[in-house]
């Protein structure tokens, strides 16, 4: 009898070699991946995503420090502007009422009475709020030699001449605090119309 059923004469014939149960189990498919892989790798991405989420963050942070204290300091610098343009309007010596360490009052070439001082933690203009975050509001006067003149609360007379007459320039010195931080602003007027 012929053995058919193996060798090329079975290809002719299309027999196929009996198929028989292999004793060794089956081996996974190189192509797919086991469940301990992905979860290494679920768990290395939660780890990068964590440990990026908080620099991230602390950047996030950052900018809105940076930016409340920039708008900060920018509205004192506005604040501190507005009081140079004011003061520099100051009508003639005698205009000037009120002129300490904390508070700057005078009457300007328009005639309006304009007063500058800290209330609490605002600068003020008459009743307006110029700058919040305000701790300390400072002014200095000096005359035409360049020395302090002592600080001159009323219109008090010294040999004859008035305090507030012999101001040549008013130094202002803002200390404004945000986030923590203080950021102190300094200023010079020459007012126009004492010189």
């Amino acid at each position: 009898m012929l053995n058919l059923s193996i060798g090329p004469m079975s290809l002719l014939l299309g027999l196929k070699k009996p198929k028989t149960q292999d004793p060794r189990p089956k081996t996974q498919d190189p192509r797919g991946v086991t469940l301990i892989e992905l979860t290494m790798v679920i768990v290395i991405v939660g780890v990068l995503a964590g440990v990026s989420s908080m620099y991230i963050r602390e950047t996030i942070n950052l900018w809105r420090f940076m930016t409340f204290r920039s708008e900060v300091v920018a509205q004192g610098r506005s604040a501190l502007i507005r009081m140079e343009r004011e003061m520099r309007q100051v009508k003639d010596k005698n205009s000037i009422s009120t002129a300490s360490a904390t508070q700057f009052q005078f009457t300007d070439i328009s005639d309006n009475n304009i007063n500058f001082y800290l209330s609490g933690n605002n600068l003020m203009r008459n009743s307006d709020i110029l700058a919040a975050n305000v701790q300390s509001l400072k002014f200095c006067y000096y005359n035409k030699n360049n020395q302090a003149v002592c600080t001159p609360v009323c219109a008090c007379s010294v040999s004859g001449t008035t305090l507030l007459a012999t101001i040549y320039r008013i130094v202002i010195e803002i200390q404004i605090t945000s986030g923590g931080q203080s950021n102190t602003l300094k200023s010079q007027v020459y007012p126009r119309n004492i010189m």
